[in-house]
């Protein structure tokens, strides 16, 4: 019911389960429509490292966290060699 509820509104940007049951846990990261699912941990927590932006109508539109912000200072090239 947890599942159909949060997937049920229009945000998702980050969730939070608190259970020691592996098969739940598992079950809510598969099936959660959310950007970022924390285990026993506050829905707002995070490391700097991992991306961050949410999905639905939550959320920037793109990854937040250090290493998102590297790639958005970087432009990609593609070439090619005649041999």
């Amino acid at each position: 019911e947890a599942i159909r509820i949060s997937n049920g509104t229009a945000y998702g940007l980050s969730s939070a389960v608190c259970t020691n049951r592996l098969d739940y846990i598992t079950r809510f990261i598969r099936e959660l429509n959310v950007g970022s699912v924390n285990v026993r941990e506050v829905p707002g927590y995070r490391l700097e490292l991992t991306p961050f932006g949410g999905i639905k109508d939550s959320g920037l539109g793109y990854k937040e966290g250090v290493l998102e912000a590297m790639k958005s200072f970087t432009n990609c090239k593609t070439y090619s060699l005649p041999w």
